[in-house]
């Protein structure tokens, strides 16, 4: 009796977790639905800084923006992706649930302060004249970049431990959008005002990071109320010894994503590094929204069971993809249908010989494809590989920088879209067969081959638009985008994921 009881609070406790998870999911993709509007804005308004600054200094802007981010990324160690799952651990093992909160923040301060304080006295020997691409800014323009370090890295610290509280809403409303959406809002601010527009862009990061701290500050503290904020705990081993090798890996990903327009930067010039980086930003709406899917796969496919993985892991794996896809699909025939007018939003001096539906094009297809096929990193990392994640991304860098060297110089900005397609499809194959592997089966639903032939289809209206065999004008061009908005939202609906939603299935209790 005993034992048949034992069992049936087992059960009893693998059910009410398959709830949670599915209660989970359907909440965050609510929250990224809600947000997908705002990660669009955040871009649209960035651009909106290049109508007033020169072409120039906002591809400057943008890149050495970029650069602080990846400091930022080899500040926190992989501490705010460590929280992930050191956060609900600590109900498992009994430890207060806020533990590793604060050790991991004071940890991030200090090596973001001493990379602060190197740039800083770098800054005054003027050593970012060493940088072609650099060379445009003075000491006090570094100096204000650099001093955005030490909060852009708490905000990664607090928004992991929101996400490992199971609160991806505010990373995605404080990180994704307001910081993003501030930074320029501020700095058009300040250059009316009188400032130089040299000073004005890292004055609006700078404003903007602080802001997002301050908001963090208060959410943390209603989150983990009983969390001593002058604790002198120090930082988990176990902790870190998980974060490391995700730190490596995030910090590795940082330069791979952004290798592309830092080579356009040195091999062509700032210039070109200007219209690049617009339409980087327009396109990366696009991989915004397959990337806030990461902190809500991951703790979820952590904590399956190897039973839970063979079940449960199909359908929820392939509800995500289906979301990410009909999104960006969205999106895509947007950009594709309308690149002229899309570009036209940081203005006339964007629209160069360098044809913005092809490189555009390139860019969203494969945002398309690492949307589709992308997911399977989270799975990996759920399932603790985060060793292979380290080795596919350091291989992935080094085939980015090669094509890069072979297809910036030939093709110009084309060529870096090319580069960062080809990077994308390579990581997507080998990490689905790395999956296969793994578990046994591709984690898709045969459903989401209707997702594929929407790829395929925005794909050949692509190619057919770029090759001027097909020059429709904007009325028939909103009238085909209507159109696929309708099909689009047919799609969501019979496939059942307004009403399904992620649903798992039901467990069935043993005799």
């Amino acid at each position: 009796m005993a034992e048949n009881g034992s069992q049936e609070n087992v059960q009893n406790g693998s059910q009410a977790s398959v709830q949670q998870d599915q209660k989970y999911l359907v909440k965050s993709a609510f929250y990224n639905l809600a947000g997908t509007v705002l990660k669009v804005l955040a871009p649209v308004l960035m651009i909106v800084v290049a109508r007033v600054f020169d072409k120039a200094l906002f591809g400057v802007f943008v890149s050495t923006q970029l650069w602080v981010l990846t400091m930022s990324r080899v500040s926190v160690l992989g501490l705010d992706k460590g929280l992930h799952r050191y956060l609900p651990q600590n109900l498992v093992q009994g430890r207060p649930r806020y533990e590793g909160v604060m050790a991991s923040a004071r940890r991030t301060v200090l090596f973001a302060s001493i990379i602060t304080v190197a740039i800083l006295i770098g800054a005054q020997f003027n050593l970012q004249r060493l940088s072609s691409g650099l060379s445009m800014l003075g000491t006090a323009e570094i100096s204000l970049f650099i001093l955005s370090l030490v909060p852009w890295s708490l905000l990664h610290v607090f928004a992991g431990a929101s996400e490992g509280n199971r609160h991806p809403q505010y990373k995605m409303f404080i990180n994704d959008f307001a910081v993003s959406a501030l930074a320029p809002m501020i700095a058009l601010v300040i250059y009316f005002a009188g400032a130089t527009d040299k000073l004005a862009l890292p004055i609006g990061l700078l404003v903007a990071n602080c802001l997002g701290v301050v908001a963090y500050y208060f959410i943390i503290k209603k989150q983990f109320p009983e969390m001593p904020w002058r604790s002198q705990e120090k930082l988990p081993p176990g902790l870190l010894s998980y974060s490391l090798p995700l730190g490596f890996s995030e910090v590795v990903t940082s330069f791979l994503l952004r290798m592309d327009l830092w080579m356009v930067l040195a091999l062509i010039g700032p210039e070109a590094a200007g219209i690049y980086a617009v339409m980087v930003t327009i396109s990366n709406g696009l991989k915004t929204i397959r990337q806030s899917y990461n902190p809500i796969l991951t703790p979820v496919v952590a904590g399956m069971s190897a039973d839970r993985i063979k079940t449960d892991l199909k359908p929820v794996f392939s509800y995500c993809v289906s979301m990410v896809t009909l999104i960006q699909l969205t999106i895509g025939f947007f950009i594709v249908l309308f690149p002229e007018q899309t570009m036209m939003i940081a203005g006339k001096s964007f629209i160069t010989e360098e044809n913005p539906v092809a490189v555009l094009g390139i860019l969203m297809i494969g945002n398309l494809i690492n949307g589709m096929f992308g997911l399977a990193g989270p799975v990996i990392n759920g399932l603790g590989k985060s060793k292979f994640m380290l080795l596919m991304n350091i291989v992935s860098l080094v085939f980015a920088i090669g094509m890069n060297y072979l297809l910036i110089p030939k093709f110009g900005i084309a060529g870096a879209a090319l580069s960062s397609m080809s990077y994308q499809i390579l990581q997507c194959v080998w990490m689905n067969v790395y999956v296969r592997r793994m578990i046994g089966f591709f984690p898709y639903r045969i459903s989401l081959s209707v997702q594929g032939l929407w790829i395929l289809s925005l794909v050949g209206l692509y190619v057919l638009l770029n090759s001027q065999a097909f020059a429709p004008g904007i009325p028939m061009k909103a009238a085909i985008y209507g159109g696929a908005i309708l099909l689009i939202v047919a799609t969501f609906y019979f496939q059942g994921l307004a009403g399904q939603k992620a649903r798992l299935p039901k467990r069935k209790k043993k005799q």
